[in-house]
C-alpha cells in the first residue's frame, strides 16, 4: 500500500488502543484489504491507536527477510502497529504473475529448491489460511501484552476471524466492532483462499445479526439485504453504513508505482476478477472488438492476477496487447490513473455481489473515462451513477463499440462530484463515532 497523508494535527489528547484483526491487509489484495488499510493507517488521527493483526508481508531481497516477521512488532505508515501472523514471503526470484496470484488469494510458493523446481506441487497455503491459522494465538498474546486494549475491529466474512474476536470479546470483556463485507452464508464474490465458503455462516450471520453486536457495512444494498433477512429482529439502528472512499488528490500523487508499465495514453483492462475461461472468453471478444472497430485496443495494458500469456495468444491479440500483473496496490492504481480508459471487468461471480469493490471507487474518483463490463446489479448502477458506461457482461459485441465510444469522449472523463464523494474526514469520523458507541458507559 502507499503510503496516506498524514493528517496535520491530532486533535486528541489521549490516545486508545483498538485490536485490528484483519485477515484481508496489504499485501492482500482481495476485497476489504484496502478498506482496512485505509482505516487503520487513518484512525490514529483521531485518537485511536491501531494494532493490526495482519498476514505474512513480501519482502523483495534476503536483506530485508528480517522485517515483518511473527511474533514482532512493525511500525504502519502513520502510527498503526503491525503484527504479522507468519514470517515474510521472499518473492525475488518469483515471477510477477505469481506473486499476483497470491496477493490475490492463492497460494503461496515456499521457501526451499523443491518450491522452485515445481511449485504448484509444494505450494504452501495462501495469505488468509496463514491468517486464519495463527491470527487467533497472536491476537491473545496482543492482549496480554497491551490490557489497555479498549475495543476490537474485526472484517468479515472470514468465519475464523469473527470467531476470533467473539472470543477476545468474553474472555476480556472487550466490545467489538464487526465490519461485514458480504453475506456470511454466501461465498464472497472475490474471497480469498481459506476464507469462509457458501453455507458454512448461516448461524454464524444470525447471532452477529440479531444479537446486539455493533455491526458496519459499506454499502445500503448490503444493510437491505440484512433488513429484508432478518425483518422484524434488525433494525435499521443496528447496522451503520460506512462506505468506501477513493483515494485523495494528494494520496494519489504520492503512489509510486514501481515497476508497472507506462500506461500513458493506454487503454487498460482490469481483469483480476475473472476466471481463466472468463478471461478466455474476454480477449476473444476483445480480438473481434479490435478487428471491427480498428484501433480501439491498441496498446492494451491487460490486467489479471492469473498468468494469462498463453491466452493472449490464443486470442490473437499478442502484438496488439500485454498482459501484466501487478502486485500491489500502488501498480495498479499508477495504471489506471494515467490511462486513455479503464474497463473494469467483473465475472459471474460478482452477480449478486451487495457491495462495489474498492478499486472501482477509486478509478470512479479519478476523471479517467471507465466502463463496467458486469452482470446487471449493484456494480452496473454505481458505473452509470459515477460517470461511467456500463455494459453486460458477455456482449461481445457491445464490447468494441463501448470502447470506441468512450476514446476521445470528454463527457466520458467526468469525475464524481465532490458532494458524491463520501469524504475521508466524514466517513472516519463515523467510523470513530460507531467505535465509541461500542465502548462502556
Amino acid at each position: 500500500m502507499g503510503a496516506v497523508r498524514p493528517f496535520p494535527i491530532n486533535q486528541y489528547s489521549t490516545v486508545r488502543k483498538i485490536l485490528f484483526l484483519a485477515p484481508n491487509y496489504p499485501p492482500a489484495m482481495t476485497d476489504g484489504s484496502s478498506r482496512a488499510f485505509r482505516m487503520a493507517s487513518r484512525l490514529p488521527a483521531y485518537g485511536w491507536e491501531p494494532i493490526v493483526i495482519a498476514p505474512p508481508a513480501f519482502v523483495s531481497d534476503e536483506d530485508s527477510f528480517g522485517t515483518d516477521a511473527i511474533n514482532e512488532e512493525t511500525a504502519g505508515v502513520n502510527g498503526e502497529r503491525i503484527w504479522r501472523t507468519g514470517p515474510p514471503v521472499l518473492v525475488e526470484d518469483v515471477a510477477a504473475c505469481r506473486v499476483a496470484a497470491m496477493a490475490y488469494g492463492g497460494p503461496m510458493q515456499p521457501r526451499g529448491v523443491m518450491g522452485k523446481v515445481i511449485p504448484s506441487r509444494f505450494s504452501a497455503p495462501g495469505l488468509c489460511a496463514v491468517w486464519e491459522k495463527h491470527a487467533g494465538a497472536l491476537a491473545e498474546k496482543v492482549m496480554n501484552q497491551f490490557p489497555d486494549i479498549e475495543a476490537v475491529f474485526v472484517q468479515g466474512p472470514s468465519a475464523p476471524a469473527l470467531e476470533i474476536a467473539l472470543e477476545i470479546s468474553v474472555r476480556h470483556g472487550v466490545p467489538v466492532l464487526f465490519d461485514i463485507q458480504s453475506p456470511l452464508t454466501r461465498r464472497s464474490p472475490f474471497a480469498p483462499s481459506g476464507s469462509l465458503r457458501s453455507g458454512d455462516g448461516s448461524g454464524l450471520e444470525e447471532k452477529l445479526l440479531t444479537s446486539g453486536y455493533s455491526i458496519i457495512t459499506p454499502t445500503r444494498e448490503l444493510k437491505e439485504y440484512f433488513l429484508k433477512k432478518y425483518f422484524g429482529r434488525v433494525s435499521h439502528d443496528d447496522i451503520t453504513i460506512i462506505a468506501d472512499t477513493p483515494l485523495e488528490d494528494a494520496d494519489d500523487q504520492s503512489l509510486s508505482g514501481e515497476g508497472a508499465p507506462d500506461s500513458l495514453g493506454r487503454p487498460v483492462f482490469l481483469l483480476q476478477r475473472l476466471t481463466e475461461k472468463e478471461i478466455r472468453d474476454f480477449l476473444r471478444e476483445l480480438a473481434k472488438s479490435a478487428g471491427e472497430q480498428g484501433g480501439c485496443c491498441t496498446g492494451s495494458l491487460v490486467v489479471t492476477g492469473l498468468p494469462a500469456e498463453h491466452l493472449l495468444k490464443k486470442s490473437g491479440l499478442e502484438g496488439t496487447a500485454e498482459i501484466i500483473c501487478p502486485s500491489s496496490e500502488e501498480g495498479v492504481l499508477t495504471l489506471c490513473r494515467n490511462a486513455s480508459l479503464v474497463l473494469f471487468a467483473a465475472g459471474r461471480q460478482d452477480g449478486n455481489a451487495l457491495r462495489v469493490p474498492e478499486l472501482l471507487v477509486d478509478v470512479a474518483g479519478m476523471g479517467v473515462p471507465f466502463a463496467v463490463s458486469a452482470p446487471e446489479g449493484v456494480l452496473a448502477r454505481f458505473a452509470q451513477d459515477a460517470g461511467g458506461r456500463s455494459l453486460k457482461a458477455g456482449e461481445g459485441d457491445a464490447l468494441g463499440v463501448t470502447l470506441k465510444e468512450i476514446i476521445g469522449s470528454a463527457e466520458s472523463a467526468t469525475k464524481l462530484a465532490a458532494e458524491d464523494i463520501p469524504q475521508h474526514e466524514k466517513v472516519m469520523e463515523a467510523l470513530v463515532r460507531e467505535i465509541a458507541l461500542t465502548l462502556p458507559v
